[in-house]
């Protein structure tokens, strides 16, 4: 705890003893007060009981006003002073690092939009991760990096599913994801999306890195290829276990085929993770199992926090104000 502003108590105490002194100076200069005219037979007077009880309750009342006076010039400078709380905390962050992996082929326009809610849905599941999110179909365009500005991160998935949900989706949507022949290229958008992570570059010849971190990607597809792909399902399955990427799979199919089949499989082949869209479930399911995965926890730069509380304060000068105009009001009843 401590003053803001400091030097306010000095000069108000300075002030205060600068009065007291210059009255005490004037009262000296002036001498004694003059005496009234006498009054025959007033010692008779000051010795009635009435007289000496009210006499007793002007000087308590007028020692009750000083007392509040006092309590409100100190309340008013430690009020005007700013009353602060400091506070040293050393903000943490969860070491994880997650890419929303999205097909935006023609098979899923009905899908996206709810996939995107089931994005959006998650958001609140996590704090200090960041996130990414990577849309493709026949070719990959990440929409944002890395980021744990999780305000923009639900803007932009607001954004697109909003867009989804319009007649021109294609087009404001679909920019950079079309630029080879075939359409729903799993492997090749899931090879794009592990490239996401430092490390997961083709040209890299660096090991993946073992800083602690956890690497997640929530691939969102109906698995549904049609084209020549680059890269194979289960191969981008193993070029991501190879990273230390845990690959969450969320299935769009409404019912179970040889498309799920295919893709739970893969799934399963290589430690990745499967759910089904449609499962009210697989919300909470992949936020605790990207969760529970150990990871380190990356510590900030200290920071000074400053509180100022200062509604204490007022609330006393609200009770005191009143009581002090009220005790001088019955001093010169």
């Amino acid at each position: 705890m401590a003053l803001a502003l400091w030097w306010i108590p000095p000069i108000v105490l300075v002030a205060l003893a600068l009065v007291v002194a210059g009255a005490l100076l004037a009262r000296r200069r002036g001498g004694r007060a003059p005496q009234g005219e006498p009054i025959a037979n007033s010692e008779r007077l000051t010795r009635l009981p009435g007289y000496r009880r009210a006499l007793d309750r002007s000087g308590l009342l007028l020692g009750l006003a000083g007392a509040v006076a006092v309590a409100v010039l100190v309340v008013a400078t430690v009020a005007g002073s700013r009353w602060v709380y400091t506070k040293v905390v050393t903000p943490e962050k969860f070491n994880r690092d997650i890419v929303l992996c999205l097909d935006v082929s023609g098979s899923m326009v009905d899908y996206d939009a709810e996939v995107l809610d089931r994005y959006l849905e998650m958001l609140p599941g996590f704090e200090g991760e960041r996130m990414a999110l990577v849309l493709w179909n026949s070719s990959a365009v990440p929409v944002f990096p890395l980021t744990d500005d999780y305000a923009f991160v639900e803007h932009q998935l607001t954004e697109i599913r909003d867009l989804m949900r319009t007649d021109s989706w294609h087009d404001k949507v679909s920019g950079g994801t079309l630029e080879r022949p075939g359409a729903s290229l799993v492997g090749d958008g899931l090879a794009a999306c592990v490239m996401q992570f430092e490390g997961a570059a083709p040209s890299s010849t660096e090991p993946p890195p073992d800083d602690g971190r956890s690497r997640s990607i929530i691939l969102a597809t109906d698995n549904v290829v049609n084209g020549a792909q680059t890269v194979t399902l289960p191969q981008a399955m193993s070029f991501a276990q190879e990273h230390r990427i845990t690959v969450h799979g969320l299935d769009a199919n409404e019912h179970a085929d040889a498309y799920s089949a295919e893709y739970q499989q893969a799934m399963d082949a290589y430690s990745g993770r499967y759910h089904v869209l449609q499962d009210p479930a697989s919300v909470d399911l992949i936020v605790d199992e990207i969760t529970s995965e150990q990871t380190s926890r990356i510590e900030g730069a200290p920071q000074l926090l400053v509180i100022d509380r200062p509604e204490t304060w007022l609330w006393w000068l609200l009770a005191l104000v009143p009581a002090y105009l009220l005790l001088v009001r019955r001093l010169r009843a």
